[in-house]
């Protein structure tokens, strides 16, 4: 199953509280259908992030496929984990979605059945790639086993384990020497 990635876009924030509510839906609408018509139903996965300073950290992997793209991302439960993640007020809150796509390039309502364990795997490596980033991603689902696995100088590394089978076996897996989570 092929996936692109659009975004971010950026979602606005209402009220007092500067919360996302269903005010920013409209807007948030327009920006996935200007970017692409039919973005907004797609099915896929999304990460919802806060951009700070230069950097943007990711808070939260979903996937689509059930429902739309847009109503899956900004649900009610979802809104209110992200408002969590606002309550200080600092950054800007982001989405970035990642379409599922035909093999003729167009934009994926719902994966047939052989695209559902794609979609999964994507959600899953995402989730770790987040992880990865922000240990304190707000995801329950499938992080537990993330959190919890720990290979010497490798994944969930502690400092100074290195060793050097660890070092030898980052090098033939990845091009940078960088620790996983």
């Amino acid at each position: 199953m092929q996936f692109d990635v659009a975004g971010p876009f950026e979602i606005a924030r209402h009220g007092k509280k500067r919360n996302i509510t269903k005010e920013s839906l409209p807007q948030l609408l327009l920006d996935l259908e200007e970017w692409e018509q039919g973005l907004s139903e797609s099915c896929g996965c999304y990460v919802f992030g806060k951009r700070a300073g230069s950097g943007i950290t990711p808070w939260y992997v979903g996937q689509a496929c059930r429902r739309p793209m847009l109503k899956e991302a900004l649900n009610s439960d979802n809104l209110a984990k992200y408002n969590r993640v606002l309550d200080d007020d600092k950054g800007t809150p982001l989405l970035f979605v990642i379409p599922a796509r035909t093999p003729t390039g167009k934009l994926r309502r719902r994966p047939e059945n052989s695209g559902l364990s794609s979609l999964d795997f994507l959600e899953r490596w995402l989730i770790a790639a987040a992880i990865e980033k922000n240990p304190e991603l707000i995801n329950n689902r499938e992080t537990k086993f993330l959190r919890e696995l720990h290979v010497v100088g490798i994944f969930n590394a502690k400092q100074g384990e290195n060793t050097a089978a660890s070092n030898n076996l980052r090098k033939a897996l990845w091009r940078e020497h960088k620790r996983l989570p």
